[in-house]
């Protein structure tokens, strides 16, 4: 997946993973938590449940922030829709415990400043897009800041199937 295709992101970590709905970033997500935990805060857990299961994809799902406290070692996906606060308290808790977590906002969800400030308190970001070209969709993401690891700065394109997330390549080395 994204993590793996670039070799990996540092332990302990936080990524801002900002995700535009169109751009289908279920598939996405439930991959990166894949075989790990989640902590769904927008939709049910019954839901997320469901939906991983469709799709192949299994985690252990969470039901509080103060959950992260018991966990090491590990990735953690995180629907995001507290405040500053609490990502500041992510983070500390993944320097503690050795955790990687993927802080999923979506797109627009918050106001510029705050939008803003997570991504200055993350020392991740990914960018998740689907942008219409003439009667399609083009799915595409980019991973401008990594701190301790490798960013792409440029956008590269994805395609989803089903259980299976295709990484374009073809103009990029990943």
């Amino acid at each position: 997946m994204i993590d793996r295709a670039i070799g990996g992101f540092p332990s302990p970590s936080v990524i801002l993973t900002i995700v535009d709905p169109t751009a289908s970033p279920e598939l996405l997500i439930y991959n990166l938590s894949d075989g790990s935990y989640y902590l769904p805060t927008i939709k049910s857990p019954e839901i997320v449940e469901e939906e991983m299961r469709m799709l192949g994809f299994n985690a252990i799902l969470v039901e509080k922030i103060d959950d992260l406290e018991k966990l090491a070692n590990c990735k953690v996906v995180v629907e995001f829709t507290f405040g500053v606060d609490e990502a500041v308290r992510i983070r500390e808790i993944a320097m503690r415990n050795g955790l990687i977590v993927y802080l999923v906002v979506l797109k627009d969800y918050y106001d510029e400043k705050t939008t803003n400030i997570l991504k200055y308190v993350c020392n991740g970001i990914i960018i998740v897009e689907a942008e219409k070209i003439g009667e399609r969709f083009v799915y595409r993401f980019a991973i401008p800041k990594m701190i301790g690891g490798n960013s792409l700065s440029s956008y590269i394109r994805f395609k989803t199937e089903r259980s299976v997330l295709e990484i374009d390549t073809s103009r990029d080395i990943v």
